[in-house]
């Protein structure tokens, strides 16, 4: 209980405004979290622990998703007391996060009301019901685990393994640990003692061994088409580039409003674009007096560009798992032991240091002014991040509809529906009822509108239900033959004498508007 309670010898005072500004949090993160409309990666993920019978089977019908077990396993153990897809509103753990990064973390005031009121703090790890409001969590009980003077390697390694299976993408951080921990080491003055190096090698050893699970869970994958594709592309080269410029994989550091200048103006974009890689490698001078926190935190943003950049590509969720190591690794290294015997050191770099610390204070703002944007989205200007919940309440207003079959182009916007409706749904690609979409390549890579009415027809004669079509593309904005790019490789053709047929044997029955942060909204269909 000691990591997880406060401070005792902390003035009355401090106790007191750190409890308001917490439940300042917990009140807008709950807000947040009540009316966010949840969506298609967030019910994938339940959908996919609730497969097979019992966990061993659940286990084994995931291997090869994408992602270690540890979120899954909450999941379904939280389904199974609760018995309500409710869970995923209430297991992403990340009041628990915050509580930590509150009163127990060593972190400036500045710091500390920038990381809480964050964009990842206050929606995108709480609000949003993923597997990284948990690797947040597990990172900071990894700080207050870290104990001065001497390090408890098996407790370390027990957290650095159940991080590395939070995420693929936490590997990285275990890895950043580990490097700060050995530079730690090996760059001390005086010489550490033994048992400080054994604690080193059993974390080292565990933490392996959670690494090797996590790989052995996620590959080989059956989402194939979500890795990118390097066929034709010169590996060393994207190597090298990544290493030169990782600042070119965190662009989402911006708020919206910058990101839409960037995309609107090619020259703002290279402007911004340094300015990034400005911000991003002085917050690592923020460290310069700390040598091995300063190597950790550079070598977790090349690993993290380089996995952006030959693996998977990054959206904010992952790219903001970078200011969460930062934040860690500013609290582990605030008021060690070791490194208050450094007083020489932090003067030399002196200068370094608070450019550095403003740097991080301006990317850690930016990341509020991104909560904002969210915030209004939400609560001002309601506009959701899925249309989901309200097709849902549409079916359920339609008696009629109570027993169709749902399917649509692109099929991943059927995932999100078991949230909301029992219908069953179908994928047009894969050719078979589910909720859960391959993103591999055996299956129809191209679609046109054709097939998809002829897949329509042969549904409603074998099923004897109404079909809903959901298509995101307006058909009546389109007059010309296109194929259009769908997901990672799927493409889908439209032609005049299709569209003509299709809404002939149709009615379009409901319109969506518009959402923020994802492509889910649509026009809905029903086969006559």
């Amino acid at each position: 209980m000691a990591v997880i309670v406060s401070a005792i010898d902390e003035p009355r005072s401090a106790k007191l405004g750190k409890a308001l500004i917490f439940m300042v949090w917990l009140a807008l993160a709950s807000a947040l979290c009540w009316f966010e409309t949840v969506w298609r990666d967030e019910v994938r993920a339940l959908s996919l622990a609730l497969q097979g019978d019992n966990f061993i089977d659940m286990l084994r019908q995931m291997h090869g998703e994408g992602h270690p077990a540890l979120w899954y396993i909450l999941l379904r153990a939280a389904y199974v007391l609760v018995g309500s897809p409710v869970v995923l509103k209430i297991v992403a753990l990340a009041a628990t996060a915050a509580y930590l990064l509150v009163f127990r973390l060593k972190l400036p005031l500045s710091i500390m009301l920038l990381s809480l009121f964050s964009s990842f703090s206050v929606y995108d790890y709480a609000a949003m019901s993923r597997n990284y409001g948990i690797s947040m969590l597990v990172i900071f009980l990894i700080v207050l685990s870290w104990e001065k003077g001497t390090r408890n390697g098996l407790l370390l390694g027990l957290l650095f393994a159940l991080q590395a299976n939070t995420n693929v993408h936490s590997v990285v951080l275990v890895g950043g640990f580990l490097a700060y921990w050995f530079f730690d080491l090996i760059l001390a003055r005086p010489r550490p003692a033994v048992t400080e190096y054994r604690a080193f090698a059993t974390a080292a050893a565990i933490a392996a061994v959670g690494i090797v699970l996590c790989f052995v869970t996620v590959y080989p994958t059956f989402n194939d088409t979500g890795q990118n594709d390097l066929s034709g592309k010169n590996f060393a080269l994207l190597a090298l580039g990544a290493l030169a410029a990782p600042s070119s994989h965190f662009m989402e550091f911006y708020p919206n409003s910058v990101l839409e200048l960037v995309v609107a103006y090619p020259l703002a974009s290279r402007i911004f674009a340094a300015l990034m890689s400005v911000l991003i490698y002085g917050s690592l001078l923020a460290l310069a007096h700390r040598r091995p926190a300063m190597i950790a935190a550079g070598l977790v943003l090349v690993g993290l560009s380089l996995l952006f950049t030959l693996v998977y590509p990054g959206g904010y969720r992952h790219q903001a798992l970078w200011l969460v190591f930062m934040i860690a690794i500013t609290a582990l290294t605030t008021h060690t032991q070791r490194e208050r015997t450094r007083a020489a050191g932090i003067e030399a770099a002196g200068g370094f240091v608070k450019f550095g610390r403003l740097c991080f204070l301006i990317l850690l703002a930016l990341q509020v002014v991104s909560g904002i944007e969210k915030i209004n989205q939400a609560f001002i200007a309601e506009i959701p991040l899925s249309r989901s919940k309200d097709l849902g309440a549409f079916i359920q207003s339609r008696p009629d509809l109570k027993d169709a079959v749902i399917m649509a182009d692109p099929d991943y916007l059927v995932e999100a529906l078991p949230y909301y409706v029992p219908n069953r749904t179908y994928l047009l690609r894969e050719e078979r009822f589910g909720a859960i979409v391959r993103y591999t390549r055996n299956a129809r890579l191209s679609l046109s509108l054709a097939d998809i009415l002829q897949t329509a027809h042969r549904l409603q004669q074998s099923e004897h239900v109404p079909v809903v079509i959901l298509l995101s593309q307006r058909l009546d904005q389109i007059t010309a033959p296109v194929s259009l790019r769908e997901s990672y490789v799927w493409r889908l053709s439209l032609t005049p004498e299709d569209i003509s047929a299709f809404q002939s044997a149709t009615n379009l029955i409901k319109r969506f508007g518009t959402v923020a942060g994802s492509d889910e909204t649509f026009d809905v269909y029903v086969l006559k």
